[in-house]
């Protein structure tokens, strides 16, 4: 078991500094149990993109900007920004914040964060563009980057592997072996492997003044509770019993089917999240006759997509064609509408015709690890039997398809549930497809350019077009497909009062009746 103690955090080694009052509950009182499937493989916020990290590690640590309720960019630990006109200078001015060692958050822990996330972050091309991080004050970071980057934004903001504000101090140190001390609302205390993790009220945090309520994982973070115990149940059924006896209060998903059995059970509410992911089918272009942009579109014609995504989800999901989120910055509207769910036979066996496709085999890959990727693989592959297509389905444990998934030869298509991208944004998902590696192994000049016109544009409208195009092109080259929008239901105890369902299910905020 490691505690606050063994890890160096105990209270009273740094001086306190005074800071603006903390706009705290009064009387804060009572612990509240999560369950989630998988334990953290780290604590260290910055190396990890485990969303079995990020349930824990968004209490704890905050960032310069996180994400709204509809996922854009907000201010967090940073005031705001001025971006100067060239793009290549960002000016951030930094609220009051306090570690939870007492010590008082500056700019050099701002500078020495950025630069660590740099060496070890899951995500540290983010600051690839970074040229040079000056402080010419406490409260001031200025970050000038070599070209611009309209994204950089998005990318310390994403919650994917977040870009963690940590003590000057700790930032030397290698990935997974720093002490676990942030700015966030809650504090760590012990974290016992196979078993839990314990975090408690930080009884100092300083509230982001700017916001009135919780807007997403930035907004204004009240603890209500004493203690935060999230435990790790792998089995389904033990977190859904664990809930109806009163052992957890909140669940970080139930199974849909298990959700709609206890929708009446007045101890109980069930919170529906929509979206929560892309269900997808990844094509290879490496392998013919999926090289061919006929055969592909014979495909694209020949699936049922509700249906796929009736079998799937259990029933909960939304037919949806956008490769953004509505509501979004970047949602391209109708482009591409009328190529999505065809489910036009017909059509399918003309186009298979032209693509003078000759019965080879088609590898649709899977995994049994996630029963929604097994249920598209199984369904879609029926679909594609109908038309004539030579199909085998392959399915394996989750690491094996993955590692499949990255070979050029072995598979045609692959189920893969696209999360955190979309939610993240355009680049995320435009960079899947584009680039040296894109997921269909073979680059796209199109997709390329999009991809381009999106990092490099300063104008929000070219980047605005440049997504469209990639949505457009997405459609007429039938490069992957989407099925739908996947929902998530999260579960609490009816005596948990104002819990808001979000990406991780968040403890501040709500009170315990």
């Amino acid at each position: 078991m490691l505690t606050r103690r063994d890890l160096g955090l105990a209270a009273g080694t740094a001086a306190l500094l005074p800071l603006a009052k903390p706009a705290l509950a009064q009387g804060a009182r009572g612990s509240v149990v999560m369950a989630q499937q998988a334990q953290p493989p780290s604590l260290d916020a910055q190396v990890t993109s485990a969303q079995a990290s990020r349930n824990i590690n968004l209490h704890v640590y905050e960032t310069l900007f996180a994400r709204d309720e509809a996922g854009n960019p907000q201010p967090d630990l940073a005031e705001g920004v001025d971006i100067s006109a060239d793009g290549l200078t960002y000016r951030f001015g930094l609220r009051d914040a306090r570690f939870h060692n007492g010590k008082r958050m500056t700019s050099a822990d701002v500078k020495a964060s950025l630069l660590r996330y740099g060496r070890v972050g899951a995500s540290a091309f983010i600051m690839q563009p970074v040229e040079a991080i000056d402080t010419p004050d406490a409260k001031t970071v200025v970050v000038r980057l070599k070209n611009p980057s309209p994204g950089f934004i998005a990318g310390i903001s994403s919650p994917r592997a977040p870009c963690a504000i940590i003590p000057e101090e700790e930032t030397g140190k290698e990935a997974s072996k720093i002490e676990v001390i942030g700015t966030g609302p809650f504090r760590f205390v012990e974290y016992r492997p196979d078993s839990h993790v314990k975090l408690s009220r930080f009884g100092d945090y300083v509230q982001n003044t700017k916001y009135q309520g919780m807007d997403g994982f930035a907004g204004r973070k009240v603890a209500n509770v004493e203690d935060i115990l999230i435990r790790f149940v792998p089995e389904a059924g033990a977190r859904t019993a664990g809930l109806q006896t009163g052992e957890m209060h909140i669940l970080e998903a139930i199974a849909v089917p298990a959700a709609q059995r206890l929708r009446n059970d007045r101890t109980l509410v069930m919170h529906e999240m929509m979206p929560w992911s892309f269900q997808t089918l990844m094509l290879n272009h490496a392998m013919a006759p999926m090289n061919n942009p006929v055969f592909r579109r014979a495909l694209q014609a020949a699936l049922d997509l509700e249906e796929v995504m009736a079998i799937s989800t259990d029933g909960l999901y939304r037919m949806l064609h956008g490769w953004q989120h509505p509501g979004t910055t970047y949602f391209a509207g109708d482009v591409g509408k009328p190529l999505y769910n065809i489910n036009n036979k017909d059509r399918a066996r003309a186009l298979l015709r032209e693509s003078g496709y000759r019965n080879e085999e088609i590898i649709m890959l899977g995994d049994s690890s996630f029963s929604n990727h097994q249920a598209t693989i199984v369904t879609a592959a029926e679909q594609l039997k109908s038309i004539g297509v030579n199909v085998r389905t392959v399915i394996t444990d989750w690491p094996t398809a993955f590692s499949q998934r990255n070979q050029r030869t072995g598979w045609h298509m692959w189920a893969l549930m696209l999360g955190i991208e979309p939610y993240e944004g355009p680049y995320g998902v435009v960079g899947f497809f584009g680039g040296n590696a894109p997921v269909q192994h073979v680059r796209d000049e199109v997709i390329d350019d999009c991809q381009r016109r999106l990092n490099t544009s300063l104008a929000e409208a070219d980047r605005k077009k440049a997504v469209s195009d990639f949505q457009a092109r997405m459609y007429d080259q039938a490069i992957a497909i989407k099925c739908g929008d996947v929902g998530i239901v999260q579960a609490t105890r009816a005596q948990v009062r104002d819990y808001k369902p979000y990406r991780i299910p968040r403890m501040w905020g709500i009170t315990l009746s």
